[in-house]
């Protein structure tokens, strides 16, 4: 099937055995478009929803920009405050790793916090 896609080396034959293949001349083609004229109305659902003021459009996406900063805020505090731990507890790498573990399940804390109040009324 894939040879005669890509290949031209033989003409595609029709038989009225093949129920699949059609012939270019036929009526049969496939539209995307509905031709009989106008469109049936329960193809479109109107909804009953106002469109939000401005002011909650706003309010919504300062939450947004507040939460992605919070959470990577807290994840390079943290990691700062291990690398802190580092210099004095001399543990090599554990302080970063450590700090970076706790500074993103508080930044995650933090962004599920915010990001459930976007969609409160």
């Amino acid at each position: 099937m894939i040879k005669n896609l890509l290949s031209d080396d033989e003409p595609v034959r029709e038989t009225e055995s093949d129920p699949v293949r059609h012939s270019p001349a036929s009526n049969s083609v496939l539209s995307l478009f509905d031709t009989s004229g106008e469109p049936d109305k329960e193809d479109f659902s109107v909804s009953d929803a106002e469109p939000q003021s401005v002011a909650e459009t706003v309010r919504q996406s300062g939450l947004a920009y507040s939460a992605g900063i919070a959470l990577f805020a807290a994840v390079v505090f943290m990691m700062i405050l291990g690398g802190r731990g580092i210099l004095k507890l001399r543990t090599s790498p554990w302080g970063i790793v450590g700090g970076i573990l706790v500074g993103s399940i508080i930044g995650f804390v933090q962004f599920f916090r915010l990001t459930s109040q976007i969609f409160k009324k």
